[in-house]
């Protein structure tokens, strides 16, 4: 190994690196394993289990207390879902590390009215949602409750890349490929990312 120099790495050099993987790895195995306490979890209308985002932060506080949320930008696919792009960005034992997360929110619309009757708490909830995701996927807080929710179905996925094939900008396969991946895309916004699909075919015919 090398340093940026192209000078050969001291063993001095090598063992810190081991010794702070090692620490990384042990203090992450340690957050996965706490359980979350029952009275944070919460059940969507949907089926999913969520953990409360002051719970999140609160662990973050503890566990890791130089971080920060950004929100990278705001996006509206159509006029019925609010996407938020943020980066959780963490100081992990001296290492700065970060994480890009997406999440959506379908925007209510007032009944019988085509207008909007609270867009501020849509993106409200999209903001949580994405800082959520980054929070257990950087971290592993709340491992217990999201490790065994989030991940597509077989069916899903294959429903993704069908419909993201259709579209003639080779980009959005792309993307849909690399989320599904890494684990940006899961079951959490799987429904707004088929959104997303549809919306970038029919922007192809306008």
């Amino acid at each position: 190994m090398t340093e940026p120099n192209g000078a050969m790495m001291s063993l001095e050099s090598y063992e810190v690196i081991e010794r702070t993987e090692d620490e990384l790895r042990s203090k992450h195995r340690q957050v996965s394993s706490q359980e979350t306490p029952t009275h944070h979890v919460k059940r969507r209308p949907d089926g999913f289990d969520y953990v409360e985002e002051g719970y999140m932060r609160n662990l973050l506080n503890e566990q890791y207390p130089i971080w920060s949320w950004k929100v990278q930008k705001y996006e509206f696919v159509s006029d019925q879902y609010v996407i938020v792009h943020g980066r959780l960005e963490v100081v992990d034992n001296g290492v700065p590390r970060c994480y890009d997360s997406v999440a959506g929110h379908k925007i209510h619309k007032k009944r019988d009215s085509n207008e909007y009757s609270d867009i501020g708490n849509s993106t409200k909830a999209a903001n949580s949602d994405a800082f959520k995701v980054a929070a257990n996927r950087l971290c592993n807080i709340a491992d217990d409750v999201y490790r065994k929710s989030y991940n597509v179905s077989d069916e899903q996925k294959g429903e993704l890349l069908s419909g993201a094939s259709t579209v003639d900008d080779p980009e959005v396969l792309k993307t849909v490929e690399q989320g599904l991946e890494d684990g940006k895309i899961n079951a959490t916004n799987f429904r707004t990312t088929l959104k997303w699909i549809e919306h970038s075919k029919a922007q192809e015919v306008t």
